[in-house]
């Protein structure tokens, strides 16, 4: 099993598992100003599943609040959760701040600092690092095929052109 699938499969399946705790009505905020569940949460990284999960169910109008506030909130601190949750953000695809280059760039600047952050804060950035890192490798490899097809429907488009042309000479010649 590649070590891409392994990670696509613990993160799914943290997300599956922490989402029917989510099902629970009445989310609190927490005293750093963020999402929290009811439920007990044992890390910093529950805490960001949690809170992405709760971001996929959000209105377009909630998230540009969200990723407002958020924004606001690692400008003030720094931190490790802060830059995961603008991170997350970013991710969400069909949104008007999408932008997996930046989610990509925070993911990875949190990766390099040598800080002692929780190691499941860690793990979440370099899951979401690899997976944002794939996203690019595969749109990469899509825009190349799609320039190669281009190019091949444009050979084969001066072939027809060519051929229209042959014929209309041939049809003048025979006028002749």
């Amino acid at each position: 099993m590649s070590n891409i699938f392994q990670r696509w499969v613990v993160a799914i399946s943290l997300v599956t598992g922490l989402g029917a705790c989510s099902s629970f009505s009445g989310h609190l905020h927490g005293t750093n100003g963020g999402w929290v569940s009811p439920l007990m949460v044992t890390s910093q990284a529950d805490e960001l599943l949690l809170y992405y999960d709760n971001l996929r169910k959000q209105t377009s109008a909630e998230l540009s609040r969200e990723y407002d506030k958020s924004r606001q909130s690692m400008a003030q601190n720094r931190s490790d959760v802060n830059r995961l949750r603008v991170a997350l953000l970013l991710s969400l695809p069909n949104t008007a701040f999408h932008d997996n280059a930046a989610a990509l760039g925070l993911a990875n600047e949190l990766l390099k600092e040598n800080k002692s952050n929780s190691s499941g804060v860690r793990g979440l950035a370099n899951l979401l690092s690899v997976s944002l890192t794939e996203q690019q490798r595969m749109a990469e490899d899509w825009s190349q095929k799609w320039r190669d097809e281009q190019k091949r429907a444009d050979g084969l488009q001066d072939k027809v052109e060519a051929i229209k042309n042959m014929e209309k000479n041939l049809m003048r010649r025979d006028q002749h």
